[in-house]
């Protein structure tokens, strides 16, 4: 039988050491498949930063953004907070990080909220001022993910201002769904044209929405497996408490 232990005033299992411990293993599991999966983008803005650093080439062809070349600060930004946003992202739900380095973990989630502002809007910026392509459906659906980033992040540092720790861990999550859209979205665009060659400006538009679309249903399925799968105050897998807003993440 479990000892238990009061918490809030709720009777609670007692956390065996021993098994926090290969929980805590257990929950590097998420971040690093997210951390796989943002690699794309990662590996994906180093070779156009690379591109850019070089200069265009002699003989432009139809796959060269001359854009980036001839305006290459916004995409710039783009790529370095996009960068930065896909490596410290996942970290931030690494039970092992937020338990033991604190410090650590506030102040790379506020370097990650300043790189998550930066893919937006820069997202934002290119997607109106830049060339058009892809049409309609592209266009409407950066403005989605990139205002859905933006807004997820401003509603998650308004919920830690409060110490309002589960709603903030809910658009955190939100955020990181819209962020590593562009990475879900490289999983179709890559296959398609390495198979035929090419890729449709409607075949750009449905993967875009795609992209982050599958990313949001993924995280609500998370939310309502959390909401419907446990109890109130039962403990989760990383040692927290449901519902206990004192428990810093």
């Amino acid at each position: 039988m479990n000892n238990l232990q009061k918490v809030g005033g709720t009777a609670v299992p007692q956390i065996n050491p021993a098994n926090q411990k290969n929980n805590l293993k257990k929950g590097w599991l998420a971040p690093a498949l997210l951390l796989a999966l943002g690699s794309l983008n990662v590996l994906s803005g180093a070779m156009q930063l690379n591109n850019i650093q070089q200069g265009p080439p002699p003989v432009p062809d139809e796959f060269t953004a001359m854009q980036y070349f001839l305006m290459p600060i916004p995409i710039v930004l783009h790529i370095v907070g996009g960068i930065l946003f896909n490596l410290l992202g996942p970290l931030q739900f690494a039970p092992a990080i937020w338990q033991r380095w604190p410090q650590w973990h506030r102040w790379s989630g506020r370097l990650l909220i300043v790189a998550g502002f930066m893919v937006a809007f820069s997202g934002l910026w290119m997607n109106h001022f830049y060339p058009a392509y892809g049409g309609v459906l592209k266009y409407s659906g950066i403005m989605v993910n990139s205002l859905g980033l933006a807004v997820s992040l401003l509603i998650a540092v308004r919920a830690i201002l409060v110490r309002d720790i589960p709603h903030h861990r809910v658009w955190m999550m939100r955020a990181i769904a819209f962020g590593l859209g562009p990475a879900t979205q490289r999983l179709f665009v890559l296959p398609i044209f390495f198979i035929t060659g090419s890729i449709s400006n409607l075949m750009i538009g449905f993967v875009i929405w795609l992209g982050f679309s599958l990313n949001l249903l993924v995280v609500e399925w998370i939310l309502w497996r959390e909401r419907t799968g446990k109890s109130n105050g039962e403990v989760q897998h990383d040692g927290r408490i449901l519902g206990q807003k004192s428990v810093r993440i």
